[in-house]
Protein backbone atom coordinates (compact mmCIF):
# COMPACT_ATOMS: atom_id res chain seq x y z
CA UNK A 1 0.00 0.00 0.00
CA UNK A 2 1.17 3.50 -0.71
CA UNK A 3 2.26 5.72 2.12
CA UNK A 4 -0.27 8.34 1.09
CA UNK A 5 -3.16 5.90 1.47
CA UNK A 6 -1.93 4.74 4.87
CA UNK A 7 -1.66 8.30 6.17
CA UNK A 8 -5.14 9.30 4.96
CA UNK A 9 -7.65 9.12 7.85
CA UNK A 10 -10.56 8.03 5.63
CA UNK A 11 -9.46 6.36 2.40
CA UNK A 12 -12.08 6.26 -0.37
CA UNK A 13 -14.33 3.22 -0.36
CA UNK A 14 -14.32 3.05 -4.17
CA UNK A 15 -12.96 4.99 -7.13
CA UNK A 16 -14.22 5.35 -10.72
CA UNK A 17 -12.84 7.45 -13.58
CA UNK A 18 -14.45 9.09 -16.60
CA UNK A 19 -12.63 10.80 -19.47
CA UNK A 20 -13.60 12.53 -22.71
CA UNK A 21 -11.70 15.14 -24.69
CA UNK A 22 -10.54 17.87 -22.32
CA UNK A 23 -12.61 16.62 -19.36
CA UNK A 24 -11.57 14.21 -16.61
CA UNK A 25 -13.84 13.11 -13.78
CA UNK A 26 -12.75 11.00 -10.85
CA UNK A 27 -15.51 9.62 -8.63
CA UNK A 28 -14.61 8.68 -5.06
CA UNK A 29 -17.06 7.24 -2.59
CA UNK A 30 -16.11 7.99 0.99
CA UNK A 31 -16.68 5.42 3.74
CA UNK A 32 -19.71 7.52 4.78
CA UNK A 33 -21.22 7.02 1.32
CA UNK A 34 -20.65 10.55 0.02
CA UNK A 35 -19.80 10.55 -3.68
CA UNK A 36 -17.14 13.13 -4.56
CA UNK A 37 -16.78 13.91 -8.26
CA UNK A 38 -13.45 15.65 -8.90
CA UNK A 39 -13.86 17.38 -12.24
CA UNK A 40 -10.90 18.73 -14.21
CA UNK A 41 -10.59 20.37 -17.60
CA UNK A 42 -13.21 21.96 -19.81
CA UNK A 43 -16.92 21.40 -19.27
CA UNK A 44 -18.78 22.46 -22.40
CA UNK A 45 -21.45 21.26 -24.82
CA UNK A 46 -19.27 18.37 -26.00
CA UNK A 47 -18.26 17.13 -22.54
CA UNK A 48 -21.39 17.89 -20.48
CA UNK A 49 -22.88 14.42 -21.25
CA UNK A 50 -19.90 12.85 -19.46
CA UNK A 51 -20.73 14.79 -16.29
CA UNK A 52 -24.36 13.76 -16.72
CA UNK A 53 -23.22 10.11 -16.88
CA UNK A 54 -21.05 10.44 -13.76
CA UNK A 55 -23.93 12.07 -11.88
CA UNK A 56 -26.33 9.37 -13.09
CA UNK A 57 -23.93 6.70 -11.82
CA UNK A 58 -23.96 8.51 -8.45
CA UNK A 59 -27.75 8.54 -8.16
CA UNK A 60 -27.87 6.05 -5.27
CA UNK A 61 -25.41 7.96 -3.08
CA UNK A 62 -27.03 9.82 -0.17
CA UNK A 63 -24.94 12.88 -1.07
CA UNK A 64 -22.87 14.07 -4.03
CA UNK A 65 -20.24 16.80 -4.18
CA UNK A 66 -19.09 18.04 -7.58
CA UNK A 67 -15.62 19.49 -6.99
CA UNK A 68 -14.99 21.89 -9.86
CA UNK A 69 -11.92 23.54 -8.36
CA UNK A 70 -9.77 22.42 -11.33
CA UNK A 71 -12.25 23.23 -14.09
CA UNK A 72 -10.70 25.70 -16.51
CA UNK A 73 -13.86 26.42 -18.50
CA UNK A 74 -17.52 25.99 -17.57
CA UNK A 75 -20.00 26.45 -20.38
CA UNK A 76 -23.74 26.84 -20.11
CA UNK A 77 -24.33 23.17 -20.99
CA UNK A 78 -22.29 22.22 -17.92
CA UNK A 79 -24.21 24.68 -15.75
CA UNK A 80 -27.46 23.13 -17.00
CA UNK A 81 -26.26 19.67 -15.96
CA UNK A 82 -25.48 20.98 -12.46
CA UNK A 83 -28.89 22.66 -12.14
CA UNK A 84 -30.70 19.48 -13.18
CA UNK A 85 -28.58 17.43 -10.75
CA UNK A 86 -29.50 19.78 -7.89
CA UNK A 87 -33.19 19.53 -8.80
CA UNK A 88 -33.05 15.72 -8.96
CA UNK A 89 -31.26 15.55 -5.61
CA UNK A 90 -33.85 17.80 -3.99
CA UNK A 91 -36.76 15.80 -5.39
CA UNK A 92 -35.21 12.56 -4.09
CA UNK A 93 -34.35 14.05 -0.68
CA UNK A 94 -30.64 13.65 -1.33
CA UNK A 95 -27.91 16.23 -0.82
CA UNK A 96 -25.90 17.87 -3.62
CA UNK A 97 -23.21 20.55 -3.57
CA UNK A 98 -20.75 22.13 -5.97
CA UNK A 99 -17.28 23.46 -5.20
CA UNK A 100 -16.90 26.61 -7.30
CA UNK A 101 -13.57 28.16 -6.44
CA UNK A 102 -12.20 29.27 -9.80
CA UNK A 103 -13.01 32.48 -11.56
CA UNK A 104 -14.39 30.70 -14.63
CA UNK A 105 -16.79 28.50 -12.66
CA UNK A 106 -17.95 31.35 -10.46
CA UNK A 107 -18.55 33.57 -13.49
CA UNK A 108 -20.58 30.95 -15.38
CA UNK A 109 -22.67 30.17 -12.31
CA UNK A 110 -23.34 33.84 -11.57
CA UNK A 111 -24.23 34.72 -15.19
CA UNK A 112 -26.90 32.02 -15.21
CA UNK A 113 -28.22 32.62 -11.68
CA UNK A 114 -27.32 29.01 -10.90
CA UNK A 115 -26.21 30.09 -7.42
CA UNK A 116 -29.91 30.40 -6.61
CA UNK A 117 -30.61 26.78 -7.60
CA UNK A 118 -27.35 24.99 -6.85
CA UNK A 119 -25.69 24.92 -3.40
CA UNK A 120 -22.17 26.24 -4.11
CA UNK A 121 -19.18 26.46 -1.79
CA UNK A 122 -15.72 27.98 -2.25
CA UNK A 123 -13.88 24.98 -0.73
CA UNK A 124 -14.27 21.20 -0.70
CA UNK A 125 -14.26 20.94 3.09
CA UNK A 126 -17.22 23.35 3.32
CA UNK A 127 -19.19 21.41 0.69
CA UNK A 128 -18.43 18.10 2.43
CA UNK A 129 -19.57 19.50 5.75
CA UNK A 130 -22.79 20.82 4.19
CA UNK A 131 -23.79 17.48 2.62
CA UNK A 132 -22.80 15.47 5.70
CA UNK A 133 -25.27 17.31 7.95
Amino acid sequence: MSRRLLSHPHPPASISAYSQGQLRIRANTTPRGIQVLTIAGELDLATAPLLELALQDSRHAPAVVADMSTVGFLGFAGVDVLIRAAQRAESRLRRFAVVASTRSTQRALSLTDAYVRVPCYPRLDLAMRAVAE
